[in-house]
């Protein structure tokens, strides 16, 4: 239990990290302003990005070290992630 906890905050700082990198350096914006409407509408939402970013950590996680219950983490540290940035 105590390890799975330290995937979720792990997934949660590096996907927080990377949005606020997405953030800073305009590709939010920019997939919002030219992206179709299902993107534009998705960007603009942090809950989502939470998420979405937080799979693809996860999943880059779960090929890394072979431990299949980092792709449990994305739901778990969405409000963290949300939270963060």
């Amino acid at each position: 239990m105590i390890t799975f906890v330290f995937q979720i905050v792990l997934v949660s700082l590096l996907a927080s990290f990377v949005l606020s990198l997405a953030i800073k350096w305009g590709i939010v914006e920019y997939v919002q302003v030219h992206g179709n409407a299902f993107f534009s509408k998705m960007f603009s939402c942090y809950f989502c990005l939470s998420f979405w970013f937080g799979v693809i950590v996860s999943i880059v996680f779960a090929i890394f070290t072979g431990d299949l219950l980092f792709l449990l983490c994305p739901i778990f540290s969405t409000n963290v992630t949300k939270k963060m940035i």
